[in-house]
Parts: structure tokens; C-alpha cells; sequence
């Protein structure tokens, strides 16, 4: 963890900038070394200095920006992890639409080290609804780095968990693994089904997933099959009011910020299907922005949106 101070640097890892970038810096008779400098001292503007102050704080990119003679923008980015840092235009930095599979194994490598806002707000409280559950057995589908799975593990309950990424499943077998936790992993398509005999669980728990499928109702119809009767169904995911602001799930790599598919199910869409899968509500909450701790959401999304609502938690049980 770095803090900013006088005296500290920032490991950069530097890596060729962009042909943009390089051909502007050569128009103005300049090199990279100027601006990385810079970067690498702090010498940020004051809105810059805001974002990463945070983000050296609690381990997010750092960019910083600087004015050109020609009046372009230069942008200096180190990633998360620190490992390289990239010099761009402005104009030459993307918003690049990614599948599920390919993000996610790209995502893999990050995403357990970087302080989720969404996540920050949702695993207290899913705590506080699975203490107030008797269960032996569950599924965790779309399991990711396996932060649930592990969780419900670490408790004694028998796991099972499902997800399409080989590179998060790797995160999460190498962590349970480390642990000498039994959790038997399954890597399958959520599209094709769940590969589980009815009613074979206790719990089974879809963990900010949903909001990437085109249709929600399949993946709950099937979650509703594989559980038991008297067994519950948990679900978080993104707040639908989010997805139809225009919010994605997006996650970042030098010059890049990767735009994962989010669908505008509404709120009463996952009502509507939990119904639809002859499951009873039992409680469903919507976490707004200001529950975000100040640690974990960037200074700009906690000032301007506090009252937005940000994670939904669902929680429906199985007649029986």
C-alpha cells in the first residue's frame, strides 16, 4: 500500500505509450520522461489529487493529466496492481465493450486486490441474512474468485460452486486450496443449465451475476430447481435503478475501461421471477450509494449520488 507523502514514489513499470501520445510528445519536443516524473512525484492537479489520493490509498489506478502545448491532454496511468504504467491522449483512451468469459479472466487477476464499492455494501449484509439461516449444503453459482463460497465453507457447509471463467475459477480453487477448504468447483455456462439434480441444496446463492444476463428468469428457474423445499434462494446484484442510469460493471486496465454487458432488468423484474419460479419473497432490500464506506467509493460517486440506489439483496424461500 502506498501513501502520498513528499517523499514517496509510485512504481511504474512504464511501458511504450500509445502513437498518439508519442506523436504529440514528438510535435512539442518532448519526451514521456517529463510527465512520468511528474506522475510518479504527485505533481497532480487538485481534481486529480482527489481520485488519487484515494486511489493510492486503497489500490486503484492512478491518473493523472497534463496539458500539451497544442492544447491536447496527456493522461499517465499506472494500474491497479502497479505493474505498468501507460501515457496516452485523452482522445486516445477507450471504452472497450467485453464478454462475460473474456473479462472476467481478465478481471481475475485484480479483482479480489481492488476495493469494490458494491461488494463494500453487500457481504455485510448478506452475513447478516445467511446468520439467521440453518442450511448443510449449498450452491454458489457464478462464484467468481469464490469470496461466498469460501465464506460458507469456512462455516462447516458443504459447497458447491459454478462459474464460465477459467481465470476466476483459478483465483478461487488456488484460495480454497491455500485454506485446505473441500469446495467442489464446476466450470460450465450458467446459459446451458445447472449440471445438479433437483432439489440438491440447502442454499444457493447468485452473487451480483444476474445483471449480466439477457433474461434473468432462466438462471432463477434454475436455482429454484436445484433447491430444496424450505431452502432459500439469496441474490445481490447491481440495483437495477444503477443499470438504467447508465452505470456498468466496469473494471480498469491502463487506457482502458472495460465495459462488462448489464441489462435493465427493473426491480420488479427479479421479483417477478423469483414469483415465476414458485418462490416466496422473504426480504428485499436496496442498498443506496451513502452506505458506501468512504474508503471504498471514489469521492465524486459518494458526493453527487448518495441518495442513487447502488446493490439490491434478495432473499426468497422455497415452499415446503
Amino acid at each position: 500500500m502506498f501513501h502520498v507523502t513528499d517523499n514517496d514514489t509510485l512504481p511504474l513499470g512504464y511501458r511504450n505509450g500509445h502513437p498518439g501520445a508519442a506523436a504529440a510528445l514528438e510535435a512539442a519536443n518532448l519526451g514521456p520522461s517529463t510527465f512520468l516524473a511528474r506522475h510518479q512525484a504527485g505533481d497532480w492537479s487538485d481534481e486529480d489529487r482527489e481520485g488519487n489520493e484515494w486511489a493510492v490509498r486503497y489500490g486503484h489506478d492512478i491518473a493523472s493529466m497534463y496539458p500539451l502545448p497544442d492544447g491536447a491532454e496527456l493522461l499517465v496511468i499506472t494500474a491497479l496492481d502497479r505493474s505498468c504504467t501507460r501515457v496516452l491522449l485523452e482522445s486516445e483512451y477507450e471504452d472497450r465493450e467485453i464478454g462475460m468469459v473474456d473479462g472476467y479472466d481478465t478481471w481475475a487477476r485484480t479483482y479480489d486486490i481492488e476495493k469494490n464499492p458494491l461488494i463494500a455494501i453487500e457481504e455485510p449484509r448478506v452475513q447478516q441474512l445467511l446468520d439467521g439461516l440453518s442450511f448443510r449444503t449449498a450452491l454458489d453459482v457464478g462464484t467468481g474468485t469464490g469470496r461466498h463460497a469460501l465464506r460458507l465453507a469456512r462455516r462447516g457447509v458443504r459447497v458447491t460452486a459454478i462459474d464460465q471463467s477459467p481465470g476466476m475459477l483459478d483465483v478461487a480453487r488456488n484460495a480454497a486450496t491455500a485454506e485446505g477448504l473441500d469446495i467442489e468447483f464446476h466450470l460450465a455456462s450458467i446459459d446451458e443449465g445447472l449440471p445438479f439434480e433437483n432439489a440438491a441444496f440447502d442454499l444457493v446463492v447468485s452473487a451480483l451475476m444476474l445483471c449480466h444476463m439477457p433474461d434473468l428468469r432462466p438462471t432463477v428457474r434454475e436455482c429454484a430447481r436445484v433447491l430444496r423445499p424450505g431452502g432459500h434462494l439469496l441474490i445481490t446484484d447491481f440495483h437495477p435503478d444503477a443499470v438504467a442510469r447508465g452505470w456498468r460493471t466496469t473494471f480498469w486496465t491502463p487506457g482502458t475501461a472495460n465495459l462488462l454487458p448489464s441489462y435493465p432488468h427493473g426491480r420488479a423484474g427479479y421479483l417477478d421471477a423469483v414469483a415465476e419460479a414458485g418462490l416466496d419473497v422473504v426480504a428485499v432490500e436496496d442498498q443506496p450509494v451513502r452506505e458506501i464506506p468512504k474508503e471504498y467509493g471514489p469521492p465524486a460517486l459518494l458526493r453527487d449520488f448518495a441518495d442513487a440506489n447502488f446493490g439490491l439483496v434478495l432473499l426468497a424461500r422455497k415452499p415446503g
